[in-house]
């Protein structure tokens, strides 16, 4: 029995009184953890600036329409072609815009004056009802409203395996500032 308790107090003076590799441990089994929360926190940012780039698109897009007194789909592409630069360095390969005028009729019901989207969307046929789209606060009887919309598929450059692509949207609306209502001659 005395040469077990002697070999106990051996290995344990050797082995448990030595503190020296404890750090090193720790480290390795926090390290995984701080490297995703650090990942995490990249990619949100990522997400929440690429979504508040759209928004500023969307409103550039509806207060440049809203700001004129005639429109035509050649000043329109013009206005769509300021998407590279507002969401610069993002990919535009996956962004949709579409801008529509809606026409709210004396008993309030919203119907598509005239719609147009750039290529990857497709735009409202005019005459359609947008009651569902356009909330009931905004449909003013005999007034014309510009809906800007933008949606953008993003795709997390890490968290893709985790979250897959997340898609981001915007709708907003703007009152014609220069005349009641604002024509497109070729729309």
């Amino acid at each position: 029995m005395t040469r077990l308790l002697r070999f106990r107090r051996f290995f344990a003076s050797r082995f448990t009184l030595h503190e020296g590799g404890m750090a090193a441990v720790e480290f390795s089994l926090i390290l995984p953890i701080l490297v995703l929360l650090w990942l995490g926190g990249v990619e949100v940012t990522q997400g929440l600036s690429m979504d508040r780039r759209l928004n500023n698109l969307c409103s550039s897009i509806g207060d440049l329409v809203s700001r004129t007194k005639t429109i035509t789909k050649a000043n329109i592409n013009q206005i769509f072609d300021i998407a590279p630069g507002a969401i610069y360095p993002y990919d535009t390969t996956s962004l949709e815009m579409r801008v529509s005028a809606v026409n709210v009729d004396d008993a309030q019901n919203a119907t598509v004056g005239w719609s147009r989207a750039n290529s990857g969307t497709t735009a409202y046929t005019p005459g359609d009802s947008v009651n569902s789209i356009v909330p009931a606060t905004l449909r003013v009887a005999g007034t014309q409203i510009i809906m800007a919309e933008v949606n953008y598929t993003y795709k997390p450059a890490v968290g893709y395996v985790i979250t897959g692509d997340i898609d981001l949207s915007d709708r907003l609306f703007f009152v014609p500032r220069l005349v009641d209502s604002i024509p497109c001659s070729d729309c």
